[in-house]
């Protein structure tokens, strides 16, 4: 066992040093590579906090060219950051890009090869790539790999602690069963939206705050219930600035609410705001909203123009996705491949477990060992105190039986007899019982034999003759079977 407790230290000793990858990978190596992350901290910056921007995939191609030249640490996660961005770029512009698609895909088999998804700026870049490619398997109706993919975004947030993101996740979860149709309760939109709610600090997380609130404003425009959904879409609206493509997300959903309670003059104005946004998708959902408020108030000639705007991006949308058919088989390869690794840390952590079942199960040998041995050591010395104790009780009894033969008073068989049963109350019935077959005169010799009397002093307390005590003292081992009346009372009085 001291075997089996030392190995199970080592096997702890290997797999943490197996899991613990300290890496510097944030800290610019050179001037260049400043350069580089400045440029590159300003472009995910627009996309964290959803702002329009004039960036192009061609900006953050030649830093992506200057961190492939090596293969430091600080280089391999650059380069992640350099594809998220690409691909970030390359989708804004094309709704549906398997070029964009490629770039998620790239950093992320990055991120699984060379780092460590619990390492926190690790886990918060794997959970924004997981957001949009959740949006991205989506746009194809994809239930299945869109909420795999936002669900692998709140995980990787949740482990890393990072709040900002999780709050994201929840929000792009909320949405996503909404837009699948589960509002419902438990694990469906709702859920999602009132935990991260219940979670949000709007001072310190306004745009997360936002998100969290469009989506239940969603739902609750779903559900019909147009009054709380308005409520909420204003919420979202005062905390994110007018240059943000929620502001205009906000505005089109809002619109639609008041389309449904034909409320056209309050949906036209939230409909021109959004109209004005340079995100394409909105612009166009906003273009259709505007034609069918103009068509509802019987204004065809103002509803054409947004209706050819709707028909071209219809048509530039039909083109894409025959030009992105692999989008999803790229997406669900990449959840087929990760499968193994997800085998693998459940591998280890059996391992980690059965280290850790080594090292108890030698720590309990010896502890059990130990406390075996102490117990021995208390019972022996119980034993020997109990031993003792008994010892001097019977040479009590011995000395005070011995005082009253040494009286030589009348009815002495009587006062020790009355002795007798005072001290061992139930010994002389359990004699009688277990051999009925001793008369009253060998159960009053059997008694004297205890203490013991010599046999003239049995003869002498009894009135009896000394041979004929013998001939009793023989008949009674007979019938009892006793090598001894010391072995006899042993049964009785323990």
């Amino acid at each position: 066992m001291k075997r089996l407790f030392y190995i199970g230290l080592v096997l702890l000793g290997i797999l943490a040093a197996c899991t613990h990858q300290q890496t510097d990978f944030l800290s610019p190596t050179d001037v260049h590579d400043a350069e580089y992350a400045l440029l590159i901290d300003s472009v995910e910056a627009a996309f964290d906090g959803s702002k329009y921007h004039d960036f192009t995939d061609s900006v953050v191609s030649p830093a992506l060219g200057f961190y492939t030249k090596s293969d430091t640490p600080r280089d391999y996660w650059m380069q992640a950051r350099c594809h998220y961005l690409t691909g970030c770029l390359l989708f804004d512009n094309n709704k549906l890009s398997e070029k964009a698609t490629a770039h998620f895909v790239e950093a992320l088999n990055i991120l699984d090869t060379h780092f460590d998804a619990r390492q926190a700026p690790v886990g918060r870049l794997y959970s924004k790539i997981c957001i949009i490619l959740s949006r991205l398997a989506f746009n194809f109706s994809d239930e299945q790999c869109s909420t795999k993919f936002a669900r692998l975004g709140l995980d990787c947030a949740s482990t890393v602690g990072d709040t900002a993101w999780m709050l994201r996740s929840m929000a792009n979860l909320g949405l996503l069963y909404e837009r699948f149709g589960k509002p419902g309760e438990g694990d469906t939109a709702y859920f999602y939206c009132d935990e991260g709610l219940r979670i949000a600090n709007a001072d310190r997380y306004p745009y997360e705050t936002a998100l969290l609130e469009n989506s239940l404003a969603n739902c609750l425009r779903h559900s019909h219930d147009y009054d709380s959904a308005i409520y909420y879409f204003e919420k979202s609206f005062a905390l994110v600035d007018n240059d943000c493509q929620l502001f205009h997300k906000n505005a089109i959903e809002k619109a639609f609410v008041h389309y449904r309670a034909r409320d056209y003059a309050a949906a036209l104005a939230d409909l021109e705001v959004a109209y004005q946004s340079k995100d394409e998708n909105i612009k166009t959902q906003a273009a259709y909203g505007l034609a069918d408020c103009y068509e509802e108030l019987g204004d065809t000639l103002r509803a054409m123009p947004y209706y050819a705007f709707v028909k071209a991006q219809e048509e530039k949308r039909v083109t894409e996705l025959n030009h992105n058919a692999e989008v999803l088989s790229v997406l669900n390869a990449y959840l087929k491949e990760r499968e193994p690794q997800k085998g693998g840390k459940t591998l280890l952590w059996v391992l980690v477990f059965l280290a850790m079942a080594a090292t108890f199960a030698g720590y309990h040998h010896v502890y059990r060992k130990r406390m075996t041995r102490k117990h021995e050591a208390i019972e022996r010395d119980l034993h020997e105190a109990h031993g003792a104790l008994e010892m001097q009780a019977q040479e009590a009894l011995r000395m005070k039986v011995q005082a009253i033969y040494g009286d030589k008073r009348n009815n002495t068989f009587s006062r020790i007899l009355e002795v007798f049963n005072t001290t061992y109350p139930d010994a002389l019935t359990k004699l009688k019982a277990a051999h009925p077959d001793l008369n009253e005169t060998e159960l009053d010799i059997c008694v004297l034999s205890m203490f013991p009397f010599r046999t003239k002093e049995i003869a002498d307390i009894l009135d009896l003759r000394e041979n004929t005590v013998s001939k009793y003292r023989t008949a009674i081992k007979r019938k009892t079977q006793a090598d001894s009346f010391e072995v006899l009372w042993r049964r009785f009085v323990g």
